[in-house]
């Protein structure tokens, strides 16, 4: 039987919205949040950037009724828990409170009607949960030693806690790891998630990323790099994909995750699909731990791999979600990845970039911005990319000036579009070379 992976459930937290709802009206209407980091441990003057695309007033309490037992966790796994809590919810499962076969043991929910055998959890984080590690850091240093240290300190740092988290709260017991392949880290869970289902080892996988990283001291890191807007004055404008005056990304934070099902599954409980998965294609550059190829060869190769899989010709491709992180290489060098796997097609696909809105999540982008992507087929319309005031349609790579990077596809500036979407694709590029690529179908049932 040949088996196939359909999404059922979407779970986005952001800083333009938690749940589908919010989320989609802002991305629609190509909305952002974005204001000045508040660090209180540091002097700001220290930074060259300081704009943020944070999620303000978030709470635990919104969504569980205890979530005490998660008051040590670090803001990735708390993100991460309530995404894979909306995501369920929306794939129609019946989440039942208590524990399931151990009366004594740890878990919170379970679901009804499946076989927790069969249901696994692969993630996407890129980074460890620097916001706990830093705490008991601290402590380390003031007092010379671990002796005020918490013992729950190393344990809620790794950035695996967030899918044994996912796992423990809702008993699923298959394949359960974290993929940490920098800003593709979620592209690359997805695709992962659905081999495992394509192999008969899971019928259902809750996949996707998180990542927070919004503190001092990884903040400055991107900061030190030069990879952050310094358009301090303008916040809203900071995020700018593919334009001309764009100066660097804006670092967001939040989860994105989404329910995968084998197709009878889904269908055997009558649940809602947005869309399947039918094509995955990664690859490395081998070239720099920060920069991209500017040859892009194994970019392009990662994107071919995943439309060779999906058996789908470049022409029948109707959208790109982009990587577009407004940075002075990226852009570009995805215009151009573009470019060469498209050829004179690439000029007649709708392009857009999620990160306008709510920045540069890391290990959750290619996670929220799969979920924008099933939402554009849903409803048929095209969010727009943000501030794209003047596109940089006169860029030159100096490394490669024979290349052509023009930035000049059409990358839906400013207002969204309708437009039926019957096959997708969504593409990450992330630091070191990690590239990852899916292809999105509208559902058929064939």
């Amino acid at each position: 039987m040949n088996r196939r992976v359909v999404v059922t459930g979407l779970g986005p937290v952001s800083s333009i919205g938690i749940g589908n709802e919010t989320f989609w009206k802002y991305a629609v209407e190509g909305r952002g949040h974005f204001r000045n980091v508040d660090f209180t441990d540091v002097e700001l003057d220290q930074y060259r950037s300081r704009v943020c695309s944070p999620i303000d007033n978030f709470s635990l309490a919104d969504y569980f009724e205890n979530p005490k037992r998660l008051k040590r966790a670090g803001r990735a796994t708390q993100y991460t828990l309530v995404g894979a809590y909306l995501a369920l919810q929306d794939a129609g499962f019946k989440i039942q409170q208590g524990t399931h076969e151990q009366p004594n043991g740890p878990t919170m929910f379970w679901l009804e009607g499946v076989d927790p055998l069969r249901c696994g959890v692969i993630l996407g984080q890129s980074e460890s949960n620097v916001d706990v590690m830093l705490i008991g850091h601290v402590s380390f240093l003031q007092n010379k030693g671990p002796k005020r240290v918490n013992p729950i300190t190393l344990p809620q740092s790794n950035c695996n806690v967030g899918a044994t988290t996912v796992a423990e709260w809702f008993y699923l017991r298959g394949t359960n790891f974290t993929i940490a392949t920098a800003c593709s880290s979620a592209t690359h869970a997805i695709g992962m998630a659905t081999l495992n289902i394509l192999n008969g080892t899971e019928d259902m996988m809750v996949s996707g990323g998180a990542d927070s990283t919004l503190d001092s001291y990884f903040f400055s890191g991107f900061d030190l790099l030069r990879a952050l807007s310094r358009r301090n004055d303008e916040p809203q404008k900071a995020s700018r994909p593919f334009d001309r005056d764009r100066d660097g990304f804006v670092l967001g934070e939040g989860a994105g995750i989404i329910v995968l099902e084998e197709l009878t599954h889904a269908q055997k409980r009558g649940a809602r699909i947005y869309g399947e998965v039918i094509g995955y294609g990664y690859s490395t550059d081998a070239y720099n731990i920060v920069a991209p190829d500017p040859f892009a060869r194994s970019s392009i190769n990662a994107v071919r791999k995943s439309l060779q899989m999906a058996k789908v010709s470049p022409e029948e491709v109707e959208y790109i979600n982009a990587h577009g992180t407004s940075t002075v290489l990226n852009d570009p060098n995805e215009t151009y990845i573009i470019k060469q796997v498209f050829g004179e097609y690439a000029y007649k696909i709708p392009i857009s970039s999620s990160k306008s809105y709510f920045g540069h999540t890391i290990g959750a982008a290619g996670g929220l911005e799969s979920i924008v992507t099933f939402l554009a087929m849903e409803h048929g319309k095209i969010p727009p990319t943000n501030n794209l005031d003047n596109p940089d349609v006169e860029y030159v790579d100096e490394t490669a000036p024979q290349l052509d990077k023009h930035c000049d596809l059409d990358y839906v500036p400013k207002k969204s579009r309708d437009k039926s979407i019957g096959i997708a694709l969504k593409e990450s590029f992330g630091f070191g070379g990690q590239n990852g690529a899916v292809i999105y179908k509208k559902f058929e049932n064939l």
